[in-house]
């Protein structure tokens, strides 16, 4: 039995004893106080029945107190607990959607935990928004279950971002950040907003060479079988091409990464704040590998 449901219990029965003792000095009492014909007598067993109810109340009230703050502390914990849970799934899918890619060594390892967390302390309502998104990452990872990391396309992106928010609103309820969700009209509009937001982020990887940004750094790679161009433009953009076409690829970021990890580069992690600077990065040190 927990400290909060001992508490609980001394709690209930000072209440049965203040009452028992509360009924018998209602019935009992005037009898009492004839037989002993009142003076001195009477006077001492009044006080004692006084000072006895007021005892007993008083412990009442201390029980109650106690168990009160014994409940403010825990919600307190479960409150910051929830907190540290749920912005770290959100930070966590923010670096993974950033990358553009899933890694089984990384996100796969890890969400298996953050769901046994969220069972633990988090409502239904919330366990079955974050199942959502879990399924869909899952789903995006077992289109190529024999890869060890799997870019992100631009349709599972937004689904996934949409899923999300979802799961916002419902840990908003959650946390009594409010009684009930954003309003519908409003969280259409924030939905909006980010599907906006994500079209912009799409086309981020749209041929840009012309006469005033020419391709001035390029290196050949290899990854799976498959041929690759990495270039770097005058402006610092960064592309990557695959064997046989002159369509970019998506997700430069992604890319980058499984190079690194392919050749092994080791990137600094302070060069991969920035595409551009991962880009330069990693193409001066294929230029090291391809001409050793």
């Amino acid at each position: 039995m927990g400290k909060l449901d001992e508490t609980r219990k001394k709690g209930t029965n000072t209440l049965i004893a203040l009452t028992v003792i509360a009924v018998a000095v209602y019935a009992g009492f005037t009898p009492l106080f004839n037989l002993i014909n009142g003076g001195v007598a009477g006077a001492v067993v009044g006080a004692s029945f006084g000072a006895i109810f007021v005892i007993i109340l008083t412990m009442y009230l201390l029980n109650k107190q106690t168990e009160i703050e014994q409940e403010s502390k825990r919600g307190e914990k479960v409150f910051e607990e929830k907190m540290k849970i749920y912005w770290d799934i959100f930070e966590n899918i923010q670096v993974m959607l950033e990358d553009g890619r899933i890694s089984k060594d990384d996100e796969m390892q890890r969400l298996p935990f953050v769901m046994m967390k969220l069972i633990a302390i988090g409502n239904d309502k919330v366990i079955e928004a974050f199942q959502k998104v879990y399924d869909s990452i899952n789903n995006v990872f077992n289109e190529k279950p024999d890869d060890d990391s799997v870019i992100i396309e631009d349709k599972d992106r937004k689904l996934l971002m949409e899923l999300l928010s979802r799961f916002a609103n419902e840990c908003r309820v959650d946390l009594g950040v409010s009684d009930q969700k954003v309003k519908p009209k409003l969280f259409e509009e924030t939905q909006n907003a980010i599907k906006k937001s994500g079209s912009i982020v799409s086309r981020v990887n749209a041929p840009i060479e012309d006469d005033a940004n020419p391709s001035i750094q390029k290196e050949k790679v290899t990854i799976a079988g498959i041929g690759y161009e990495i270039q770097r433009y005058k402006k610092g953009n960064i592309r990557v091409f695959r064997e046989g076409s002159s369509e970019p690829e998506k997700n430069s970021k992604a890319f980058l990464r499984i190079v690194d990890e392919e050749y092994g580069l080791s990137l600094d992690q302070e060069d991969w704040k920035q595409t551009q600077k991962a880009g330069k990065a990693i193409l001066d040190k294929l230029s090291i590998v391809n001409k050793g």
